[in-house]
């Protein structure tokens, strides 16, 4: 399980760091499930944008969910366009719905260690 908040507004430095730690977690895990919430999340910087859209998980076979955390229409639709881009199970989750978040990734991973 990884737990990330991400708040104001993304830089260069802090896309680094949730990206070596995302992908520390899927070389380290043969499972990976991903708890992102956006805190007062603003966006990012022009350029981490287009890192972002060099972030290939297409092929990523361990990152098995995410769950991104959010509070504005725009955060949503963020998530919807990840969806093709991942074999992950991404799903969004209002902001007052945080804990339901973390049940569901939290379950996901105990019926994934029983079934193997």
């Amino acid at each position: 399980m990884l737990y990330m908040v991400a708040q104001h507004k993304l830089d260069a430095k802090d896309y680094e760091n949730l990206i070596l730690e995302l992908t520390n977690h899927i070389k380290t895990y043969p499972q990976v499930y991903w708890y992102i919430e956006m805190e007062n999340f603003e966006g990012w910087t022009a350029n981490v944008y287009w890192k972002g859209i060099e972030l290939e998980l297409t092929n990523e076979e361990r990152l098995k969910r995410v769950a991104l955390v959010g509070s504005v229409k725009w955060q949503e639709q963020f998530t919807e366009v990840l969806i093709p881009f991942s074999k992950a199970y991404i799903k969004f989750f209002k902001t007052e719905e945080k804990e339901s978040a973390k049940k569901w990734l939290e379950n996901s991973y105990k019926n994934e260690k029983t079934t193997n």
